[in-house]
């Protein structure tokens, strides 16, 4: 991208990276800040940037040349003519960067300003402003749902850790009731165990029952020994049923 900064050559261009790299000496930008104030010559400039005159003369004939400084001789009150510096071009440099977009614009402003211009810029103002009004509206809204939206779920997780909580009171309540009833007619803290061990295994199984190989494996028995004792466990008890399949596997159920 060239824009027409409006040098002293006629239809004369400067790259508006080039004017970047202008502004991004500090001097120049400092040089700049104080002409945006008043008039000044360079030796002035001088004295109150603490700077070389040659090299302050040096940075105005660069700004002159791309056309943001005219410089012309004047006479001072002190009697002789001295070149005043003064702004010539007062602009503005938006550069937006994003997601896939680099884009450097300028934009004169003050009296060079053209009616086009001006109503695009004014334009643009009043667009981002609507934008931005709707993007509160939004958010406001937004945060509302949203807010609702997680306190009734916090509620719903309090009533399902309550009902989590319930359930778990009345399940180790029954196996109170449950180890009381077995301590009274098996004697034997062994065979509770094994009795136990069938009861636990069984509310987890679809089909309420357990074999005998998996008991073997747990208690790490023979299976005749095991047997044997679940057998006498079946007749204490009176509820334990013992059914043999076509494998000859056999399988217990309460």
């Amino acid at each position: 991208m060239r824009y027409v900064l409006g040098t002293n050559k006629e239809n004369e261009e400067t790259d508006v990276f080039e004017l970047l790299d202008y502004l991004s000496n500090n001097t120049r930008r400092r040089i700049l800040e104080l002409l945006s104030a008043e008039d000044l010559y360079s030796f002035q400039i001088s004295r109150m940037m603490d700077i070389s005159p040659r090299i302050i003369a040096k940075y105005l004939e660069e700004l002159e040349k791309i056309g943001i400084v005219s410089i012309e001789e004047r006479k001072s009150d002190k009697g002789p003519f001295r070149k005043y510096a003064s702004l010539n071009k007062a602009f503005s440099l938006i550069i937006d960067v994003g997601q896939n977009t680099f884009n450097v614009k300028y934009f004169p402003t003050g009296e060079v300003v053209g009616s086009e211009i001006k109503t695009k810029i004014t334009n643009t103002a009043a667009v981002e402003e609507k934008r931005n009004e709707q993007l509160k509206k939004k958010l406001k809204q937004e945060s509302t749902d949203i807010r609702d939206s997680i306190k009734t779920k916090i509620n719903e997780l309090k009533e399902l850790n309550q009902q989590r909580q319930d359930c778990v009171e009345e399940i180790n309540e029954a196996f109170y009731r449950f180890n009381n009833i077995i301590e009274k007619i098996v004697h034997s803290y062994n065979d509770r165990e094994i009795y136990r061990r069938i009861f636990k295994i069984i509310i987890t199984k679809p089909d309420n029952k357990v074999s005998l190989s998996e008991l073997a494996s747990w208690a790490r028995m023979w299976r005749g020994d095991l047997h044997g004792r679940i057998e006498v466990l079946a007749d204490q008890t009176g509820c334990i049923t013992i059914q043999k399949d076509r494998r000859g596997e056999i399988w217990y159920s309460i």
